[in-house]
């Protein structure tokens, strides 16, 4: 840096390297070897619910959330949480005094196989120019980059071929291999009885795994009458018949109208799940305030069929899995004009010009185009990424796609539905 100029921006923080010489390589602190494990419900200053083995065993058997804390001369040095309903394993490394070293998140892919997704470093480091301390992140992906970043997300530095520490899933017990990626070498995981040799916390809080983002309750979202929040304003929910999109080759499109006009990546392709070609009715999720007359779009829904939706699950396209996602988040589809849209991923040549002359002009906030080979409307609050749910039928088929607008409020809150 000149002397004189200002601070470089956080986008061009440089991090330290490691000693390992790379700056997304994963800070380690030594381990004692030969630590023990003790089992129980959660961990929170306290064993929260001990656990005997055989309790953890069935729980690890069954997928239902338990943790293992391993220690040694009555110091606890990691903790171990797992809840493989929800196909994940999370590792705190613990210091003398209890606070954490490093944070691993591990899930299970869709192989079965055990893969580290996303490293913190317990403490901060220095990085220049402006010696601000900040704790070091890396994320691994599927594609064998790590991106290496800073907690506060401001920075991001991406370093090439680094291959996601992986190995099998475990079966209880056996987590050697696991807790070497972790750095914990020599952990007897037997499990002891007796006493715990751990204090326990009767007022702690039992382990909760978390997840990536769950639907809200879209069959309300589509009832007309029905009653729900937006930022804690109260809404009425009106149903709008939009017309009908053509499939033919029964490959959803969702996505920004303007996005037609370029070679979509693959991140912004059509959804894997497919349905029969033909044309489909679609409707619109209005949230109209109680207090004024004005009303936004919450979410756009293609009817498959006349089934009931007996599950919802995240779309996906090819090659995404939501193993590769951490707590809240999503794949969706991203909107840079504050406007979204149905296709066929087949139609995008007739309907790219036509979308491109109407953006902008949704009177009625929404517009069907070339009779129904492009639907289009409003995006919930505009720019920003939404999910599309895919439901499905006691027999597994597709009975229906929603884009979530993300604008209504969850029963925690949260804007994933009424």
């Amino acid at each position: 840096m000149v002397p004189g100029e200002d601070p470089l921006p956080p986008a061009f923080i440089e991090l330290p390297e490691s000693p390992a010489g790379d700056p997304c390589a994963a800070e380690r602190d030594p381990v004692p070897a030969g630590l023990s494990a003790t089992y129980a419900l959660g961990w929170d200053d306290g064993l929260v619910g001990p656990l005997s083995p055989e309790q953890a065993s069935h729980r690890d058997e069954t997928g239902l959330p338990y943790v293992a804390v391993l220690h040694a001369e009555g110091d606890a040095r990691a903790v171990v949480r797992v809840a493989w309903a929800e196909r994940r394993a999370e590792i705190d490394v613990l210091d003398d005094a209890g606070e954490p070293t490093s944070m691993d998140e591990f899930r299970v892919d869709d192989d079965g196989s055990l893969f580290l997704l996303h490293h913190t470093d317990g403490e901060p480091i220095s990085v220049a120019p402006s010696e601000e301390h900040v704790v070091r992140t890396v994320s691994y992906g599927r594609d064998g980059q790590a991106v290496c970043g800073l907690d506060d997300g401001g920075f991001l530095q991406t370093s090439a071929e680094i291959d996601r520490p992986h190995t099998d899933r475990p079966a209880f017990g056996t987590w050697q291999e696991v807790l070497a990626i972790a750095g914990i070498e020599g952990a007897d995981l037997s499990g002891t009885t007796g006493p715990p040799p751990l204090p326990v916390n009767d007022d702690g809080d039992r382990w909760a795994p978390g997840h990536p983002l769950r639907p809200g309750d879209l069959e309300a979202m589509f009832t007309p009458g029905a009653r729900a929040r937006e930022s804690g304003d109260p809404v009425e929910i009106k149903v709008v018949d939009a017309g009908e999109v053509s499939l033919p080759s029964g490959r959803l499109l969702a996505t920004d109208p303007g996005y037609l006009t370029r070679d979509l990546r693959p991140d912004e392709g059509p959804l894997a799940a497919r349905v029969a070609p033909g044309s489909y009715p679609v409707e619109l999720s209005i949230a109209q305030y109680l207090e004024n007359d004005w009303g936004t779009v919450a979410g756009a829904r293609v009817v498959v069929s006349d089934e009931p939706v007996v599950s919802w699950e995240l779309g996906l396209r090819e090659g995404e899995s939501e193993a590769d996602l951490r707590d809240e988040e999503f794949f969706g589809f991203g909107v840079d004009t504050g406007t979204a849209s149905f296709t066929d991923v087949e139609a995008i040549p007739a309907v790219a010009d036509a979308a491109q002359e109407v953006l902008g002009s949704l009177d009625d906030g929404y517009r069907t185009v070339d009779d129904g080979d492009l639907v289009m409307w409003h995006a919930g609050y505009g720019d920003g990424s939404y999910p599309v749910w895919v439901g499905r039928d006691s027999d597994g088929a597709v009975a229906a796609f929603v884009a979530d607008m993300l604008i209504l409020d969850g029963p925690d809150g949260s804007t994933a539905g009424p």
